[in-house]
């Protein structure tokens, strides 16, 4: 069982080995004989083919050009940005920390009301988003790895208001 989905040399020869182990598998948990593991590979096959998903489009060529700006520097892994109504933005850091920056590059220190979180290879702080009445309501979503028991982590969402300096 832990074999289900291993892979072929080729994607016909994956298929079929993921077909038989699936069949195998199915016929196995459910106490069927060979008669119902045949039934499944010839009535089963067509439906495990046709199944899969089909290749997405190549996107077309742009002739657009591209500027890169350099805002601001000294933010420590800048993971994701959300632009405030009045032109600042919302920037998280992976280490865990939520920063305000100017529209001229001034970096705030890091706000406070930040949920903790666990900083450990993709882990840390990871998204910002507005509420969509973030003008009324001064709601900000933030994902995050959250810590939990025996050093594991799980991902989290939170939500808070934003005061001028911390989240409350």
């Amino acid at each position: 069982m832990n074999n289900l989905f291993a892979v072929g040399p080729n994607k016909k020869t994956s298929r079929r080995i993921i077909l038989v182990r699936f069949i195998t598998a199915w016929a196995t948990l459910f106490g069927q004989g060979p008669a119902h593991l045949v039934a499944g590979l010839v009535f089963g096959a067509p439906l495990i083919v046709q199944a899969q998903a089909p290749r997405s489009p190549k996107p077309a060529p742009s002739n657009s050009v591209v500027r890169v700006e350099t805002v601001s520097k000294g933010l420590e892994n800048p993971w994701a940005l959300a632009f405030l109504p009045e032109g600042r933005m919302l920037v998280t850091e992976r280490p865990g920390r939520l920063r305000l920056v100017d529209r001229d590059g001034r970096i705030s220190k890091p706000l406070d009301g930040v949920p903790r979180v666990s900083a450990r290879g993709q882990g840390g702080l990871l998204d910002v988003v507005l509420d969509p009445r973030f003008d009324k309501n001064r709601l900000v979503y933030l994902s995050y790895a959250e810590p939990g028991e025996g050093n594991t982590a799980g991902t989290a969402v939170a939500r808070a208001r934003l005061a001028d300096d911390r989240l409350d």
